[in-house]
């Protein structure tokens, strides 16, 4: 039966630059090869790797090619756009993969057929030959035409009456605007009001080639069936509430309808709950992401979530309160923090929300001087008993928990039984510390069940790789050991050279034995190569300079937060570009 050609597919067929100049007749042959294939939204239509035999051309909707090595480099397809020529020509693998995002109506035309009439029309062969050099100039000059940021789309909807909706609304998308470089906008559902389903996606098709993040919202909590298409196209779909305990009917309703409608409901939902008093732990439970802080989430809606990573060194460490400071200064917050060794003491302040004014006043109070949070002791396993630092974290800490923590926070120790590094992330706060502080020599290890740790500073001194498991995307990591000895450091000295006294010498001999020089010098310059390995992968390294105090001058500690604000002073530029990339 011979196939009926419909007007306005010849008329689309004859849009396409690559069968530009072709007569009807030819367009008419070509649309009786043509299979019309409809693409469900997040739908892969070729991995990488895979050799195609058919040519595709959008008729409607979107799709995500993804190139490159690491599948980072992103192109967005839209109505009117052929793709997959190059391996039908070539007959070569796939460099990336195609996921169509939006649903799609794909013309899937078969390849052997084409190539075939390609042959035999010289229109045809010379509008491919263009086709092919365009494809080839994209790959040379890695042109900013066609390579784009991700694009989201996200579908916001109360399930309860929400305060101020409107205004937690636009705080969010104002949030994801500073933090992403493309434009980001908000439009409410009732828009598409009336649309066909075709009519909506080629509506969104066309305002996501200008927004690359695109919010669209239920005005009140109410279910309204013929918008459901839409909500089904949405990459990530967020319900509101303001009380958990109230209006659970309400609510049970909203997520009932929704979660049969939606594919893989946990992993493209989440909530935000506006209260300050939600009930983390009973939704931590369900198998969702569950936020509480609006900035966090616009963030992560625009897969910009921020970290900072602490790295350790004694007494150097205390500079983290001058960059703090300065971070704080500049309205540059955090939604993941890591730190090692007394970095993560630091970090873990920070997380719980201290002010940096706060945090310098408990460093006063704890290391006024040298020989406040150290307390000789025969050197069998180490040099100091640990009880005072013990006692300083308890104090500071008391039975606070990880886990609950205003800011996801994690340390780590290293496993002297397995050699492996132990990860803390919940449990008690001074617990976690106690262990991410012993400093083989200077404190004793850590017994934690079977494992016997120490200072996690040894193999992971700036541990940016902690925060990045649990889901930052940009992160800050800050260290605070020297990389590289500006002159030659001399741990032995003699007293005729340096011109002290025999009983000032041998008061520091006493308070910071010569071995232990020895043993800290050691573990630095082994932490210090791990940490030029890793370095040059992490978003943004910087690096403190604070190599003129010694690794126990906590009695300093006035001067080298000091000297930790200026440095960061001089870096701030590059920690804007980081974390405002829209800023010019």
């Amino acid at each position: 039966m011979k196939k009926i050609v419909p007007p306005e597919a010849l008329q689309f067929l004859a849009s396409i630059p690559l069968f530009k100049g072709l007569p009807r007749k030819l367009l008419v042959l070509l649309y009786g090869h043509i299979e019309e294939r409809h693409v469900h939204n997040h739908t892969v239509i070729y991995y990488k790797g895979e050799i195609s035999k058919e040519l595709y051309i959008i008729r409607h909707g979107e799709v995500m090619m993804t190139l490159g090595e690491a599948g980072k480099t992103v192109r967005y397809l839209g109505e009117g756009d052929v793709f997959a020529e190059n391996s039908v020509l070539t007959r070569t693998a796939h460099t990336g993969s195609a996921t169509a995002i939006l649903d799609t109506q794909l013309y899937v035309l078969d390849g052997e057929y084409f190539l075939k009439l390609a042959a035999k029309e010289r229109v045809l062969s010379q509008n491919l030959m263009r086709l092919m050099g365009m494809r080839m100039r994209e790959v040379m000059e890695d042109s900013s035409s066609q390579i784009h940021s991700p694009r989201r789309l996200v579908c916001h909807i109360p399930i309860e009456e929400v305060e101020d909706f409107k205004v937690h609304l636009e705080s969010i998308v104002d949030n994801g605007r500073k933090s992403h470089e493309g434009h980001v906008s908000l439009l409410r559902m009732d828009t598409f009001k009336g649309k066909s389903v075709s009519e909506m996606i080629r509506t969104i098709a066309q305002l996501r080639k200008k927004s690359s993040i695109l919010h669209l919202y239920f005005k009140n909590p109410e279910i309204q069936p013929e918008l459901d298409k839409l909500v089904q196209q949405c990459d990530q779909i967020v319900f509101w509430e303001e009380k958990p305990e109230r209006n659970l009917k309400q609510k049970n309703e909203i997520l009932g309808y929704w979660e049969p409608r939606i594919r893989n409901f946990s992993g493209r939902t989440s909530r935000i709950i506006v209260s300050e008093n939600g009930l983390r732990k009973h939704e931590e439970s369900a198998n969702q992401k569950v936020f509480y802080k609006g900035e966090t989430f616009a963030r992560y809606l625009v897969s910009r979530t921020r970290g900072l990573a602490l790295g350790g060194g004694g007494a150097r460490a205390l500079a983290h309160v001058g960059l703090l400071k300065v971070l704080e200064r500049e309205g540059i917050r955090f939604d993941f923090v890591s730190g090692s060794s007394f970095g993560a003491v630091i970090g873990a302040l920070y997380a719980r929300g201290e002010s940096t004014d706060s945090i310098f006043k408990m460093i006063g109070k704890f290391f006024g001087g040298i020989e406040k949070p150290f307390d000789p002791t025969i050197p069998l396993i180490s040099f100091f008993k640990g009880k005072r630092m013990l006692r300083m974290l308890k104090d500071a800490f008391g039975t606070q928990l990880i886990e609950d923590l205003k800011i996801p926070f994690a340390t780590s120790a290293v496993d002297l039984h397995s050699g492996q590094e132990y990860v803390m992330d919940q449990g008690p706060v001074w617990e976690a510390l106690a262990a991410a502080m012993s400093l083989p020599g200077m404190f004793p290890p850590v017994f934690k069940g079977d494992h016997l740790l120490i200072d996690g500073g040894v193999i992971n001194n700036v541990p940016e790789n902690l925060i990045r498991r649990k889901g930052a995307d940009v992160i800050l990591s800050v260290n605070v050991s020297p990389l590289r000895d500006e002159g030659i450091v001399r741990l032995l000295e003699d007293r005729k050279v340096t011109g002290k006294s025999f009983f000032k010498n041998l008061w520091e001999d006493i308070t910071y034995p010569p071995i232990l020089k020895i043993m800290a010098r050691a573990i630095t310059l082994e932490g210090r190569e791990i940490t030029k390995l890793r370095k040059e992968k992490m978003d943004l390294f910087i690096n403190l300079h604070i190599e003129e105090f010694a690794f126990t001058d906590f009695g300093k500690y006035k001067e080298i937060i000091k000297k930790g604000e200026l440095e960061t002073e001089a870096a701030i530029g590059d920690i804007r570009k980081l974390f405002f990339p829209a800023e010019k």
